[in-house]
């Protein structure tokens, strides 16, 4: 084997497929929910899965810059290594905290997430025998049916908040259905949750942080914003009330890119992709693009969506293969392999918008974010500048990776 006497520049490796995420928009939209809340009302970033796809340590530092006050995440895991690169900011960890997780909550200075008077009593015990502290939020259920203790369970709730060593800094619930406008089951859960807000401050014992709006509450519910908003469809840059054009002027965070890697002409009759389903009716040229279900790109419908290339709308012809998808290109002259190809840009045509592309295939941008997969390459918009995750940890100060970050 004889290879090259000076090896290529790994920085300048040709990418067949890229997302592009837009941190200056995060910061944007974070100041934009700022000014549909209260003044002291403070802003959970939800960064659980991976910030939905974008990227947590990227956009949890972002956040902080952008004037985010909390961040939130399910399992304690994606807490865990927030803190281990140095994030400051306090952590809540929404999903249900268990016995197992204690220790970790302590260590890790984590929030933790109580949804039942059993595991209270326990995590109490446990800080008073190992002499540490610990915050935590008590998850309330006011009509989710998720988890969380029942809003109607007033003597177990008081109960929780009268342990003498975990301290509850806050009280959440969820609401099931505020992205449904009309649904009267959202001013239900909202008065619930009022009421029981009311009743223990009369009772001296109100958490200090109340909280129960995602994204479509804050926007459109103000009177359920409390005293901490978590938005996160929103502030990654998606409308949350279905797929039309955002009525608020916030901006997508996430573009995907990708490359022509191949070009060819069939003839009338010829099929494209597995299962036959689209039929070319005229000599018809196609381009093949890297972009599949393998990056996290959604294959349930055929024959369905579009992308742009040069500006211009084309097709999606046939079923969406795992690394490829083939594209009708007939009406650009003379184009390339290698062109850059817009896969979703909501910036650019809403046709091509997250939204979009979730609603063709009947789910939620949510799912399709959180779907991306870590073989696409990622460049980031900061200050208007494209840069490498290299540089923008410099920028941030991202610390290195240390396993016990607080000893």
């Amino acid at each position: 084997m004889k290879l090259l006497a000076t090896p290529p520049d790994l920085n300048k490796i040709a990418r067949p497929n890229w997302i592009e995420i837009n941190l200056d928009a995060l910061c944007n939209n974070i100041q934009f929910i700022r000014s549909q809340i209260p003044a002291n009302t403070k802003i959970l970033l939800p960064v659980k899965a991976d910030s939905y796809g974008h990227g947590s340590l990227a956009c949890s530092f972002a956040a902080k810059f952008g004037g985010a006050d909390y961040l939130g995440v399910a399992h304690i895991s994606e807490g865990m290594l927030l803190r281990q690169y140095g994030m400051d900011l306090p952590i809540l960890v929404l999903g249900p905290c268990t016995p197992a997780d204690f220790a970790y909550f302590v260590e890790f200075q984590l929030t933790a997430a109580i949804t039942d008077i059993r595991t209270a009593m326990a995590f109490d015990q446990f800080l008073r025998d190992t002499g540490t502290t610990c915050k935590a939020h008590l998850a309330i259920d006011t009509g989710m049916n998720r988890y969380g203790f029942d809003a109607e369970d007033f003597n177990n709730i008081r109960a929780a908040l009268s342990l003498k060593n975990l301290h509850f800094e806050g009280m959440f619930t969820h609401l099931a259905t505020a992205d449904m406008p009309g649904n009267p089951k959202t001013e239900i859960q909202i008065q619930r949750f009022t009421r029981l807000v009311d009743v223990l401050e009369a009772e001296g014992l109100r958490p200090e942080i109340c909280h129960c709006s995602s994204s479509a509450g804050t926007l459109t519910h103000p009177e359920s914003h409390f005293d901490m908003v978590r938005p996160g469809l929103a502030l990654y840059g998606y409308n949350c009330m279905g797929a039309a054009p955002s009525p608020w002027p916030i901006k997508p965070v996430m573009r995907i890119k990708s490359t022509i890697r191949h070009i060819h002409d069939v003839k009338p009759g010829e099929t494209v992709s597995y299962g036959g389903y689209w039929m070319a009716q005229q000599p018809t040229r196609i381009a093949t693009i890297a972009i599949g279900y393998g990056d996290g790109y959604l294959r349930g419908e055929y024959n369905k969506g579009f992308v742009f290339i040069r500006g211009q709308l084309c097709p999606i012809l046939g079923r969406v293969c795992m690394d490829a998808t083939m594209v009708d290109v007939s009406h650009i002259p003379d184009v390339q392999v290698g062109e850059t190809v817009d896969v979703v840009n909501g910036e650019l045509d809403f046709r091509i918008s997250m939204e979009s592309v979730a609603d063709d295939h009947h789910t939620i941008p949510y799912e399709l974010t959180s779907r991306v997969a870590r073989r696409l390459y990622r460049k980031y918009y900061w200050k208007n500048r494209l840069v490498r995750w290299d540089y923008l940890r410099k920028e941030f100060g991202v610390k290195d990776f240390k396993e016990y970050p607080l000893r």
